[in-house]
C-alpha cells in the first residue's frame, strides 16, 4: 500500500489523491494487470480516514476503467487496452494501439525451422518435408498483450529468414519490403475458442477464458498463398463490430 499518497493539508479532495495515486502506481508499473489492491477497510485504517471517501475514489477508478471489482474475491487493476474495431480491421491492432497513445510494443517469444505442422500445412498447401519457418509474436499495448500470433513462412517464399529477419512493427513490412511479395488480399476465418493454458500464459489471461481465434491465409498478386497466422486475441479486452447491410 506504499503506493497510496495521502496530505491531509492539501486543498485536493483526500479521494482524488487515493485516485490519483493508484493510477500513477499503474503509470509507472508498480501495479500491473490484475494485482489486488487494499480493501476500503484496510486503507480507511491505514489513513484514518471515512469508508464513504475510498468508496469514492475507487468509483473514480472504476469509471476511468482503472479498477474492477469481483464479488467475493476484492478489487484488481484492470488497465488492459480495449481493442474495439470493425471486424475488417482487425488486423490493424497495432495502430489502434498508437491511436489512442498507449505505449506500443511488440515482442518474438519463439523462431523456429520446421517441417510439419498439420493444420498449418494445410492452410499453406505444403507438404511433408517442405521446411517452414515459424515465429511466435506478442503485440502489447502499455505492457499488457493485446494480441498473440503465431505466423508462419514458407522456405520457399522466405529463403533465408532466419539470416534476413529483423524485428518489424509490420508483418506487412517484412512480408511486402524485404521479401517483395505483393499482398493481393487475405481470406480470414473467425471463431471463439477457449485458450489452452499456454495461450493463457502468454495473454495473462485464466485457462479457458474465451478468445477470439482468426486464422489469416495472406495471398499475393501471384494468388500464392505466402504466410500464414494464427491470431488470438483475449475476448474480455476485444470488441469487433459487424456491420449489416438491409436490402
Amino acid at each position: 500500500m506504499d503506493y497510496i499518497y495521502v496530505n491531509k493539508k492539501l486543498t485536493t479532495p483526500i479521494y482524488k489523491q487515493i485516485s490519483n495515486s493508484i493510477i500513477n502506481a499503474i503509470e509507472v508499473g508498480l501495479l500491473s494487470f490484475n494485482d489486488k489492491l487494499p480493501t476500503e477497510k484496510e486503507i480507511c485504517k491505514t489513513f484514518s480516514i471515512s469508508p464513504t471517501v475510498v468508496k469514492m475514489a475507487y468509483e473514480d477508478l472504476i469509471l476511468k476503467q482503472k479498477i474492477k471489482r469481483i464479488k467475493g474475491k476484492g478489487t484488481y487493476v484492470t488497465n488492459r487496452f480495449l481493442f474495439h474495431a470493425p471486424l475488417h480491421e482487425f488486423y490493424q491492432v497495432d495502430s489502434y494501439i498508437k491511436k489512442n497513445e498507449l505505449d506500443y510494443q511488440f515482442q518474438d517469444v519463439m523462431f523456429d525451422y520446421i517441417e510439419e505442422d498439420i493444420t498449418a500445412y494445410r492452410m499453406l498447401k505444403l507438404s511433408k518435408g517442405e521446411h517452414c519457418y515459424v515465429i511466435l509474436r506478442l503485440i502489447k499495448a502499455n505492457r499488457n498483450p493485446a494480441l498473440l500470433q503465431k505466423i508462419y513462412f514458407p522456405e520457399k517464399f522466405f529463403p533465408k529468414l532466419h539470416l534476413k529477419h529483423e524485428e518489424t512493427d509490420r508483418l506487412y513490412d517484412l512480408i511486402e519490403k524485404k521479401f517483395r511479395h505483393k499482398i493481393k488480399h487475405m481470406n480470414n476465418t473467425f471463431s471463439p475458442i477457449n485458450a489452452s493454458s499456454e495461450e493463457a500464459l502468454l495473454l495473462k489471461i485464466e485457462p479457458d477464458d474465451a478468445i477470439y481465434f482468426v486464422r489469416s491465409k495472406i495471398i499475393d498478386e501471384k494468388d500464392q498463398i505466402v504466410a500464414y497466422v494464427a491470431n488470438y486475441f483475449p475476448g474480455e479486452f476485444t470488441e469487433f463490430e459487424v456491420m449489416v447491410h438491409a436490402f
